[in-house]
Protein backbone atom coordinates (compact mmCIF):
# COMPACT_ATOMS: atom_id res chain seq x y z
CA UNK A 1 0.00 0.00 0.00
CA UNK A 2 1.48 3.09 -1.08
CA UNK A 3 -0.10 6.54 0.38
CA UNK A 4 0.87 9.61 1.85
CA UNK A 5 -0.42 8.09 5.05
CA UNK A 6 0.96 5.00 5.74
CA UNK A 7 2.15 4.11 8.44
CA UNK A 8 1.61 7.75 9.88
CA UNK A 9 0.56 7.53 13.31
CA UNK A 10 -2.82 9.29 13.93
CA UNK A 11 -4.63 10.68 17.39
CA UNK A 12 -7.98 11.28 17.14
CA UNK A 13 -10.01 12.16 19.51
CA UNK A 14 -14.12 11.63 20.15
CA UNK A 15 -13.48 8.25 18.33
CA UNK A 16 -16.43 6.34 20.19
CA UNK A 17 -18.68 7.11 17.02
CA UNK A 18 -19.97 9.99 14.21
CA UNK A 19 -17.60 11.62 12.52
CA UNK A 20 -14.44 10.40 14.60
CA UNK A 21 -15.34 6.68 13.94
CA UNK A 22 -15.27 7.01 10.36
CA UNK A 23 -12.24 8.90 10.57
CA UNK A 24 -10.47 6.23 12.49
CA UNK A 25 -11.63 3.73 9.29
CA UNK A 26 -10.69 5.47 6.71
CA UNK A 27 -7.31 6.73 8.46
CA UNK A 28 -6.70 3.01 9.03
CA UNK A 29 -7.54 2.07 5.49
CA UNK A 30 -5.28 4.13 4.09
CA UNK A 31 -2.20 2.45 6.02
CA UNK A 32 -2.58 4.99 8.85
CA UNK A 33 -1.86 3.61 12.25
CA UNK A 34 -4.43 4.89 14.51
CA UNK A 35 -4.82 5.58 18.35
CA UNK A 36 -8.79 5.84 18.63
CA UNK A 37 -9.93 7.83 22.23
CA UNK A 38 -12.54 8.73 23.61
CA UNK A 39 -14.67 8.87 26.74
CA UNK A 40 -15.89 5.11 25.96
CA UNK A 41 -12.35 3.59 24.68
CA UNK A 42 -9.87 1.57 26.82
CA UNK A 43 -8.85 3.36 28.17
CA UNK A 44 -10.90 6.07 28.28
CA UNK A 45 -9.83 9.38 27.66
CA UNK A 46 -12.12 12.51 28.43
CA UNK A 47 -10.52 15.88 26.44
CA UNK A 48 -11.47 17.92 29.50
CA UNK A 49 -8.95 15.86 31.91
CA UNK A 50 -5.33 17.04 31.67
CA UNK A 51 -4.33 14.17 33.61
CA UNK A 52 -6.33 11.49 30.50
CA UNK A 53 -4.38 13.85 27.33
CA UNK A 54 -0.97 13.38 29.12
CA UNK A 55 -1.46 9.78 29.27
CA UNK A 56 -3.10 9.44 26.07
CA UNK A 57 0.06 11.34 24.25
CA UNK A 58 2.38 9.15 26.92
CA UNK A 59 1.11 6.13 25.71
CA UNK A 60 1.10 6.84 22.11
CA UNK A 61 4.74 8.20 22.37
CA UNK A 62 5.62 4.83 24.23
CA UNK A 63 3.88 2.61 21.38
CA UNK A 64 5.15 4.26 18.25
CA UNK A 65 7.31 7.11 18.92
CA UNK A 66 6.09 9.72 17.49
CA UNK A 67 2.76 11.86 16.60
CA UNK A 68 2.63 12.31 12.98
CA UNK A 69 -1.40 13.63 13.07
CA UNK A 70 -3.66 15.00 16.10
CA UNK A 71 -7.71 15.17 14.88
CA UNK A 72 -9.60 17.37 17.76
CA UNK A 73 -12.62 15.74 17.35
CA UNK A 74 -14.29 15.36 20.26
CA UNK A 75 -16.98 17.92 20.45
CA UNK A 76 -20.50 18.91 22.61
CA UNK A 77 -23.48 20.80 21.49
CA UNK A 78 -26.08 23.11 23.54
CA UNK A 79 -29.51 24.42 22.60
CA UNK A 80 -31.09 26.79 24.10
CA UNK A 81 -31.70 30.54 23.97
CA UNK A 82 -29.15 32.75 25.78
CA UNK A 83 -31.52 34.21 28.32
CA UNK A 84 -32.24 30.67 29.56
CA UNK A 85 -28.48 29.39 29.52
CA UNK A 86 -26.86 27.49 32.15
CA UNK A 87 -23.65 29.22 33.41
CA UNK A 88 -22.05 25.75 33.96
CA UNK A 89 -24.05 24.31 30.42
CA UNK A 90 -21.81 27.03 28.77
CA UNK A 91 -18.77 26.22 30.57
CA UNK A 92 -18.88 22.59 29.92
CA UNK A 93 -19.48 22.72 26.26
CA UNK A 94 -16.50 25.33 25.81
CA UNK A 95 -14.50 23.41 28.30
CA UNK A 96 -15.07 20.42 25.64
CA UNK A 97 -14.92 22.17 21.95
CA UNK A 98 -12.18 24.90 22.73
CA UNK A 99 -10.50 23.78 25.96
CA UNK A 100 -10.34 19.90 25.01
CA UNK A 101 -8.78 21.22 21.55
CA UNK A 102 -6.00 23.43 23.53
CA UNK A 103 -5.11 20.82 25.86
CA UNK A 104 -5.17 17.78 23.00
CA UNK A 105 -2.90 19.97 20.96
CA UNK A 106 -0.47 21.47 23.69
CA UNK A 107 -0.25 17.78 24.93
CA UNK A 108 1.80 16.93 21.62
CA UNK A 109 3.13 20.02 20.42
CA UNK A 110 6.70 19.32 21.93
CA UNK A 111 6.81 15.60 20.22
CA UNK A 112 5.99 17.76 17.02
CA UNK A 113 8.22 20.22 17.38
CA UNK A 114 10.81 17.89 17.94
CA UNK A 115 10.24 16.03 14.64
CA UNK A 116 9.85 19.12 12.97
CA UNK A 117 6.72 17.98 11.40
CA UNK A 118 3.28 16.94 11.84
CA UNK A 119 -0.46 18.11 11.11
CA UNK A 120 -3.23 19.08 13.61
CA UNK A 121 -7.15 18.86 12.07
CA UNK A 122 -9.65 20.69 14.36
CA UNK A 123 -13.44 19.95 13.71
CA UNK A 124 -15.27 23.05 13.90
CA UNK A 125 -18.83 23.60 12.12
CA UNK A 126 -20.29 25.79 9.44
CA UNK A 127 -21.20 27.47 12.61
CA UNK A 128 -17.56 28.55 13.22
CA UNK A 129 -18.53 31.18 10.43
CA UNK A 130 -22.66 31.66 11.03
CA UNK A 131 -24.20 32.21 14.35
CA UNK A 132 -27.35 31.07 15.01
CA UNK A 133 -30.45 31.61 17.16
CA UNK A 134 -30.46 28.67 20.07
CA UNK A 135 -26.95 27.67 19.10
CA UNK A 136 -25.10 30.50 20.92
CA UNK A 137 -22.62 29.24 23.34
CA UNK A 138 -22.16 26.41 20.50
CA UNK A 139 -21.35 28.66 17.59
CA UNK A 140 -18.81 30.51 20.63
CA UNK A 141 -17.12 27.54 20.85
CA UNK A 142 -16.51 26.74 17.31
CA UNK A 143 -16.00 30.20 16.10
CA UNK A 144 -12.97 30.27 19.61
CA UNK A 145 -11.88 26.98 17.46
CA UNK A 146 -11.56 29.04 13.91
CA UNK A 147 -9.36 31.78 15.85
CA UNK A 148 -7.40 29.84 17.49
CA UNK A 149 -6.57 27.42 14.13
CA UNK A 150 -5.68 30.80 12.36
CA UNK A 151 -3.27 31.61 14.94
CA UNK A 152 -1.87 28.46 15.90
CA UNK A 153 -1.49 27.99 11.79
CA UNK A 154 1.15 31.33 11.79
CA UNK A 155 3.19 30.56 14.91
CA UNK A 156 3.60 26.70 13.37
CA UNK A 157 4.16 27.52 9.72
CA UNK A 158 8.31 28.12 10.75
CA UNK A 159 8.22 24.64 12.10
CA UNK A 160 6.84 22.52 9.42
CA UNK A 161 3.48 21.72 11.00
CA UNK A 162 0.46 22.57 9.37
CA UNK A 163 -2.86 23.34 11.46
CA UNK A 164 -5.68 22.10 9.10
CA UNK A 165 -9.75 23.32 9.81
CA UNK A 166 -12.09 21.54 8.97
CA UNK A 167 -16.16 22.92 8.97
CA UNK A 168 -18.86 20.30 8.41
CA UNK A 169 -22.63 21.33 8.15
CA UNK A 170 -25.38 19.26 9.49
CA UNK A 171 -23.98 15.83 9.71
CA UNK A 172 -26.36 12.63 10.56
CA UNK A 173 -24.74 11.49 14.02
CA UNK A 174 -25.11 10.80 17.91
CA UNK A 175 -24.23 14.35 18.68
CA UNK A 176 -27.93 15.10 18.84
CA UNK A 177 -28.82 13.07 21.56
CA UNK A 178 -25.66 14.00 23.08
CA UNK A 179 -26.19 17.64 23.58
CA UNK A 180 -27.88 19.56 26.21
CA UNK A 181 -30.91 20.86 25.45
CA UNK A 182 -33.42 22.46 27.43
CA UNK A 183 -36.87 20.51 26.45
CA UNK A 184 -37.51 19.94 22.40
CA UNK A 185 -36.42 17.56 20.25
CA UNK A 186 -32.84 16.43 19.82
CA UNK A 187 -33.21 17.43 15.88
CA UNK A 188 -35.41 20.52 14.70
CA UNK A 189 -35.23 20.01 10.99
CA UNK A 190 -36.23 16.79 9.01
CA UNK A 191 -34.02 17.40 6.79
CA UNK A 192 -31.36 14.30 7.00
CA UNK A 193 -28.03 15.23 7.80
CA UNK A 194 -24.81 14.19 5.22
CA UNK A 195 -23.24 11.19 6.03
CA UNK A 196 -20.13 11.33 8.46
CA UNK A 197 -18.19 9.35 6.51
CA UNK A 198 -18.28 12.46 3.97
CA UNK A 199 -16.95 14.61 6.84
CA UNK A 200 -14.05 12.02 7.49
CA UNK A 201 -13.08 12.13 3.56
CA UNK A 202 -12.58 15.76 3.96
CA UNK A 203 -10.62 15.43 6.47
CA UNK A 204 -8.13 12.53 5.16
CA UNK A 205 -8.39 14.48 2.23
CA UNK A 206 -6.85 17.61 3.68
CA UNK A 207 -4.31 15.46 5.28
CA UNK A 208 -3.15 14.48 1.97
CA UNK A 209 -3.30 17.52 -0.08
CA UNK A 210 -1.89 19.84 2.56
CA UNK A 211 -5.02 21.97 2.90
CA UNK A 212 -5.69 25.19 5.37
CA UNK A 213 -9.58 24.33 5.60
CA UNK A 214 -12.07 23.38 3.93
CA UNK A 215 -15.92 24.28 4.61
CA UNK A 216 -18.39 21.12 3.99
CA UNK A 217 -22.06 21.07 2.37
CA UNK A 218 -23.67 23.46 -0.11
CA UNK A 219 -26.22 25.68 2.33
CA UNK A 220 -22.76 26.39 4.79
CA UNK A 221 -20.54 27.67 1.57
CA UNK A 222 -23.56 29.70 0.81
CA UNK A 223 -24.12 30.99 4.17
CA UNK A 224 -20.52 31.79 4.45
CA UNK A 225 -20.77 33.80 1.23
CA UNK A 226 -24.25 35.72 2.02
CA UNK A 227 -22.75 36.39 5.30
CA UNK A 228 -19.92 38.12 3.81
CA UNK A 229 -21.46 40.14 0.81
CA UNK A 230 -25.18 40.52 2.31
CA UNK A 231 -25.27 40.36 6.30
CA UNK A 232 -28.88 41.70 6.83
CA UNK A 233 -29.81 39.17 4.15
CA UNK A 234 -28.46 35.85 6.24
CA UNK A 235 -29.70 37.74 9.18
CA UNK A 236 -33.40 37.63 8.07
CA UNK A 237 -33.14 34.27 6.86
CA UNK A 238 -31.73 32.45 10.49
CA UNK A 239 -34.45 34.44 11.82
CA UNK A 240 -37.23 32.62 10.20
CA UNK A 241 -36.00 29.42 9.76
CA UNK A 242 -35.15 26.18 11.85
CA UNK A 243 -31.36 25.47 12.85
CA UNK A 244 -29.31 22.70 13.42
CA UNK A 245 -26.04 22.58 14.50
Amino acid sequence: MKTALLNKIVIITGASSGIGRETARLFTERGARVVAASRRSTPPCDVTSDDDVRQLVARTVAAFGRIDILVNNAGLGLRAEVAATKPEDAQRVMDVNFFGTLRCTQAVLPHMLRQKSGQIVNVGSVLSLLATPSNSIYSASKFAVRAFSDALRLELAPHGIEVILIMPGYTDTPFFDNLIRYGGPSQVSSIKGQHPGKVAQAIVRACEQHRREAVLTLPGKLGALTKKFVPRLLDWSLAHTRHTP
